[in-house]
């Protein structure tokens, strides 16, 4: 995928320099879009229940939009076929960036509050379909997470992504795809069709990323690697410093994600701790974790309205 016109990387360039494909446009009308529905809801939220949506989500929403038009409408996409680094910046805005604020926007949630009884029940029926449930396993998730990203760096599964531009479009879909099934159960309240992790769970599956991106990058800068991950287009030295620039990005934020889920943890212990005194001093007797209602089910009331109960009011 050689792109001879495209000039020299330079600090300007890379600020003036966009991707005006049919694959970027496509995608950034599908950005504006989510962004404009997103704004939507959180109004119609305050109009019709009259309750406010935290700004954080919004912001968080906006800001992983941005970052999946940071990977497919700026100068990183055209420059990933000429610099390495570039294509490394790429790849992390996909599958740790933009699902990590993702899916702390919670818009499934926002969803689940303002849309019809109809489209709750879709979007139940969906989540609730065994396929889903396979699919979104943490071992599923996972696998399909690393597998892509070993196959891709290490398999040589770049040099035909590269030349094959329709394909490099659904990989990097992978990338962002897997990558939202890994973080979303750790970081959003979203209820995606599984009970929640405990937090211990949380904090070791997200952990358990450090090691695989760290050998993914000790393979790329030594070992495995002595060669370009793409001879036709990265130097071998150009590779060293892209999987530099991944192994210092992907530990940073792994190791921030971490530490921020030990925070909700507690938090949220508080939380919970406030509110069983609280129902104590009515004379209301909670025992363990059903205070927050980790342990129900989905289930409908005696009208058929749809309960989730991370997803209800009490969620926002």
């Amino acid at each position: 995928m050689s792109m001879p016109h495209l000039l020299p990387w330079t600090p300007l360039r890379a600020l003036t320099t966009f991707s005006t494909g049919p694959w970027a446009m496509m995608t950034l009308a599908i950005e504006i879009l989510s962004i404009i529905w997103y704004l939507k809801a959180v109004r119609t939220l305050r109009q019709t229940k009259s309750r406010r949506w935290p700004l954080q989500r919004t912001v968080y929403f906006i800001g992983g939009i941005f970052s999946i038009g940071l990977a497919w409408q700026s100068s990183i996409a055209p420059y990933a076929s000429k610099t390495f680094i570039d294509h490394v910046m790429q790849h992390v805005l996909l599958m740790l960036v933009a699902p990590i604020l993702l899916a702390m926007s919670a818009p499934v949630t926002l969803m689940m509050q303002t849309s019809k009884k109809s489209i709750k029940i879709r979007i139940l029926k969906f989540f609730s379909r065994k396929t889903w449930r396979a699919v979104a396993h943490p071992f599923t998730a996972n696998l399909g997470n690393y597998g892509i990203m070993y196959w891709f760096f290490l398999a040589g599964g770049i040099i035909f992504a590269m030349n094959h531009p329709a394909f490099m479009d659904f990989v990097n879909v992978m990338f962002l795809f897997f990558g939202a099934l890994v973080w979303w159960p750790l970081l959003s309240i979203d209820w995606i069709g599984r009970k929640r992790f405990s937090y211990p769970v949380r904090l070791g599956l997200a952990a358990l990323a450090m090691p695989f991106d760290s050998f993914l990058s000790i393979a790329l800068l030594g070992g495995a690697a002595h060669n370009s991950v793409d001879p036709q287009i990265y130097s071998l030295a150009n590779t060293h410093a892209g999987a530099s620039v991944f192994w210092i990005l992907t530990g940073l934020i792994t190791s921030l994600m971490t530490i921020g889920i030990a925070i909700q943890w507690s938090t949220r212990e508080r939380s919970v701790n406030v509110r069983v005194d609280r129902m104590s001093d009515k004379g209301i007797y909670v025992g363990g974790s059903s205070v927050v209602g980790w342990e129900k089910e989905v289930q409908a009331d005696s009208d058929g309205t749809i309960i989730v109960p991370w997803a209800s009011e009490e969620s926002i």
